[in-house]
């Protein structure tokens, strides 16, 4: 009887207690609720949480309210403006319910790859006199404008203000096209229409080749890189007998054209299938070319435009693919190249590419990376397991090496020191922010790069260098990308991706960059494009660009 007693009593103080709150709650300054009077623009879509996009063609854009609005308290609290200043001449205001249409005027078009804000002031207000809390602005953020099909004229006929990169098209000699261990064969009719398009266009005023248009890895173990009944005794008279294909001879006619055309800068990064590549050969080869690559760092090279945008192949980065000259004094050849020799035998024993072709790497240690890289390319063509000491890898003479070299020697040759000189091999090859041994070394060669990117380009500290915008090759895997931090873009990492045949890839190909930097365009960005040249069909249609995605990048 106590206890019920007690609970009726714990009860009646409660509500009393409740009651008398309610009360002094009724009687005193109401509690404000949470400011529901918000602004969106639900027509466009909103983009890392940062900005609206739109197309440079839109003639109007929408405001949408949470609730109906005062009209009469439009005027004077909303504005429209970009770099060049405010821009309320240029449109008129429409207010129904909960919408505001801003219309532009007829002779008022947006700009491509441009920024632009629309600020509302507190002193707009919802019918009921609800306002915003503080000055709301929405950044918007202009397309740029879509390249024209192939084929048809520019559209403008007297700017060339953008950049296009391609890269990793894996030229191969005749032995390779005639045995099928080439990875490009069936993209030579697209790369030469694209390579005309650069030209015609009238969109570009530089192509940069970001490495590995030629390929001197993909060679049989089987066979000798340097063969004298192909008159190939050098590297040079091999990459001249690339160049000499007639698969390839289409692509090196354009690109001479190209070189000592006064509209267009041909560049050349070196990449690392093509790492023993010269000056002096690749100038004989396209004479005009301008050579991206570095004495100092022979095997790797970057590339700058503009202040603030650097290009490379990415291999710098890359444990099993970048220049590895103190591992084996004299030579430069890393243990990737050995890789790729057993994978071009698979190539050829199957008598197709298959799918796969990202470069081949593993788990955490060197000895385990190389054996899961071996063992994949084994299983993945069903090869018989070569006999490891056996020296089945005719040489010929490349990078020195004039003997036939075993599959376990040159395992035993790498896992010697590779890792004690990762630290020493990094500064040689002049990489910004050394990484350690050996996950991230490795791992950069198997991942997209923008890790490597981030790390050595963007975030300071610990990079020495900042860049907007970073662009490499190397993967084959196109992609763009942006770096947020406090809510702001602060860099675009993109990727050119491969022309490789598409039975040889398992990404997209036949994929390039477009970038216009904002000192060519009078932008306040940086504006990055990633492009596929695509048919319609197969039936003869010109070829047109298609965007796969782009990202833009405010410049200081």
């Amino acid at each position: 009887m106590k206890k019920t007693n007690l609970i009726i009593l714990s009860v009646i103080i409660f509500t009393l207690l409740f009651a008398q709150q309610a009360c002094h709650n009724k009687n005193d300054t109401p509690i404000p609720a949470p400011n529901d009077f918000t602004v969106t623009l639900e027509r466009h879509n909103l983009i890392h949480n940062v900005y609206y996009r739109i197309g440079p063609d839109v003639r109007s854009i929408e405001l949408n309210f949470s609730l109906s609005l005062d009209s009469s308290s439009v005027d004077g609290n909303l504005s429209f403006s970009d770099k060049t200043g405010m821009l309320n001449t240029k449109y008129q205001l429409e207010v129904s319910g909960n919408k505001i249409l801003l219309l532009f005027n007829n002779d008022f078009q947006l700009r491509e790859g441009w920024q632009y804000f629309i600020e509302i002031l507190p002193g707009l207000k919802s019918e009921k006199g609800s306002s915003l809390t503080n000055n709301a602005v929405l950044e918007i953020r202009t397309l740029s404008e879509p390249l024209p099909p192939s084929g048809l004229p520019g559209y403008d006929s007297t700017v060339r203000n953008a950049i296009a990169c391609i890269s990793d098209i894996h030229m191969g000699d005749v032995r390779a096209t005639d045995n099928h261990y080439c990875w490009f064969q069936k993209n030579k009719d697209a790369l030469e229409d694209f390579l005309d398009y650069v030209v015609d266009s009238r969109q570009f005023n530089k192509l940069v080749i970001m490495g590995d248009l030629f390929d001197e890895w993909l060679v049989p173990f089987s066979i000798s890189p340097f063969d004298p009944d192909h008159n190939i005794h050098s590297s040079a008279e091999y990459f001249h007998s690339v160049a000499n294909n007639p698969v390839n001879t289409g692509i090196i006619s354009r690109l001479q054209a190209i070189a000592v055309n006064n509209d267009v800068e041909l560049v050349y990064i070196p990449g690392n299938h093509d790492m023993l590549l010269t000056q002096e050969v690749l100038q004989d080869i396209v004479p005009g070319i301008s050579w991206a690559g570095t004495d100092e760092t022979p095997g790797l090279g970057a590339y700058s435009p503009v202040d603030e945008m650097i290009m490379e192949h990415g291999h710098r980065y890359d444990f099993f693919n970048c220049p590895q000259s103190l591992v084996n004094p004299d030579h430069m050849l890393p243990p990737g190249y050995f890789v790729a020799r057993l994978y071009a035998q698979g190539m050829m024993d199957q008598g197709s590419a298959l799918k796969g072709t990202n470069e081949l790497n593993g788990s955490f240690e060197f000895e385990t990376a190389w054996t899961v890289a071996y063992l994949y390319t084994i299983a993945h063509f069903g090869m018989p397991l070569p006999q490891g000491d056996s020296a089945n890898i005719l040489m010929g003479g490349i990078d020195g090496y004039s003997d036939p070299m075993s599959f376990d020697g040159t395992r035993q040759m790498y896992a010697a020191n590779i890792e004690d000189l990762w630290g020493a091999t990094q500064t040689q090859n002049k990489v910004p922010v050394p990484t350690e041994c050996c996950f991230h070394a490795i791992w950069n060669g198997h991942s997209d790069l923008f890790g490597a990117a981030t790390t050595e380009y963007i975030l300071q500290p610990p990079a020495p260098d900042t860049y907007k915008v970073i662009a490499f090759g190397h993967t084959h895997r196109p992609e763009i990308e942006a770096y947020l931090e406090n809510e702001k873009i602060i860099s675009v990492y993109a990727n050119s991706g491969s022309w490789l045949d598409a039975d040889a890839s398992d990404y997209k190909v036949r994929t390039f960059l477009s970038i216009k930097p904002a000192d060519w365009t009078g932008s306040q960005m940086d504006v990055v494009s990633l492009y596929q040249y695509n048919r319609d069909n197969e039936e003869g249609d010109n070829y047109k660009p298609v965007l796969l995605g782009e990202e833009s990048v405010e410049v200081d």
